[in-house]
């Protein structure tokens, strides 16, 4: 008999398959100090493990005290994960802060051996805020090498602090972040499962199905207004498409059988989808009105979890044709189909990175080691090589990619949704309660 289903998607292929046979913010760029030349940035790109990480320290912020402290944790949280920089302990900090106010003295910072500091002041003004951020090096001395002021009502005040983050990273990396970005998931409550969407970093949860069914898989649009997912709410596995802001919920497919694990190709919009309604689990392309435009896979074994590449050219999928689930790629019409994954006895749930890193494409999966335990990897899609990102650390799941390839979030044992930087050396929980299936979306505009 065959061993446990390998995904949820797969979980429920197995058993449908035995039963049927934020408002706007204004911001003002201050110029770099005289003197000061684009050739001058210091510039940096982590090109290997081994690498050390730019030591930066983020004081707290001055001001108005419930912002501020606002505001000190996110650019903390932001930058630490983004698996570029050391955030600094503050209490290492010896410098005489409401001295320098939101000025900088690099004798003050060169003891706890700072390479950069973030500073900034903010204001309330009845329902509204002002902040002033500065980024400054010590090589460069006291005056900013990056200055933006922002001002918006209270409401963004996370926001605020997500878009000034992302500013030192583009500044130092010249690379996009993943601050001001969303993660989807299924929050569970007993039997129930609901599509619930939050900031990357566990703020702002909001709740986007309330029909008291299981609603699992989520899988963003790639203008991250829409959400494609699986629901029993009449009974059968349908797949679904919802406003990502929430809203009335339009039916994909309904076909007898299992409807599931939809995704949207990131260039043309059609949808890749696992279906049986021709008797066995496979995997298809679907139009936005859910017809079937072609079936992908046609085999005795069991095909789900479709990912495709960043061109939207090929698709990475669990198969477990030769007797154990292992990851496969093939074209996104169908062909090429070859094995990926040669290590390990059970690997799933796959995760085309959206860019390459370090001229690397990788995809993440769910790996089960010899001890039983589940936990992430990736593997170079050119070479075959294999990285383990957890370890130790209960079992891991369900890996989806942030938008820029520098993090990854996954399910924990250990409980609720965590995030890691692509390499595994830092790992953070975002997420505290039950949940499943965590879908990292696209970029937002600020």
């Amino acid at each position: 008999m065959r061993r446990a289903v390998f995904t949820i998607a797969y979980a429920a292929a197995a058993t449908l398959l035995f039963a049927y046979a934020v408002a706007p913010v204004s911001s003002e760029a201050q110029n770099p100090p005289a003197g000061a030349r684009a050739d001058d940035v210091v510039r940096f790109r982590i090109t290997n493990p081994g690498q050390a990480l730019y030591k930066i320290a983020i004081p707290a912020v001055i001001g108005d005290a419930s912002a501020a402290a606002v505001m000190t944790e996110v650019m903390s949280a932001d930058l630490g994960l983004s698996g570029f920089f050391k955030v600094l302990d503050p209490k290492s900090f010896v410098a005489d802060l409401a001295k320098e106010d939101v000025n900088m003295n690099p004798d003050s910072w060169k003891p706890v051996g700072a390479e950069s500091v973030i500073k900034a002041k903010v204001t309330s003004n009845g329902s509204d805020l002002s902040v002033e951020f500065r980024l400054y090096e010590l090589v460069k001395g006291e005056q900013p090498v990056l200055g933006k002021s922002y001002r918006g009502p209270i409401s963004d005040t996370r926001k605020l602090a997500h878009l000034f983050a992302a500013e030192v990273l583009k500044y130092f990396t010249t690379e996009d972040s993943f601050f001001h970005t969303q993660i989807a998931f299924s929050r569970v409550d007993g039997r129930q499962q609901e599509l619930t969407i939050m900031d990357w970093d566990g703020a702002d949860v909001r709740q986007v199905t309330r029909n008291g069914s299981q609603n699992y898989l989520p899988g963003w649009s790639p203008r991250g207004d829409s959400l494609l997912y699986t629901s029993f709410v009449r009974g059968s596995a349908d797949l679904w498409q919802i406003p990502s802001a929430g809203g009335r919920p339009k039916r994909i497919s309904t076909r007898p059988g299992m409807n599931t694990g939809g995704v949207f190709s990131p260039t043309s919009g059609v949808i890749a989808a696992t279906l049986s309604y021709q008797g066995n689990s496979e995997i298809y392309l679907l139009n936005s009105d859910g017809e079937v435009l072609s079936r992908l896979t046609n085999n005795p074994g069991i095909d789900s979890s479709p990912s495709f590449s960043p061109d939207g050219k090929q698709i990475a999928f669990v198969s477990d044709r030769y007797g154990s689930p292992q990851i496969w790629v093939m074209a996104a019409d169908g062909s090429g189909q070859r094995r990926l994954t040669t290590k390990g006895n059970y690997n799933q749930e796959p995760s085309w990175a959206p860019k390459a890193i370090n001229g690397q494409s990788l995809v993440a999966f769910t790996g089960r080691d010899e001890r039983g335990n589940f936990d992430i990897f990736t593997i170079n899609v050119g070479n075959g090589e294999l990285t383990r990102i957890t370890e130790g650390h209960g079992s891991n799941s369900h890996p989806s990619w942030a938008p820029n390839a520098r993090a990854l979030t996954y399910k924990s044992s250990r409980g609720g949704i965590w995030v890691s930087t692509f390499d595994g050396k830092t790992e953070r929980q975002v997420y505290r309660g039950a949940a499943e299936t965590p879908v990292w979306g696209p970029m937002r505009a600020p």
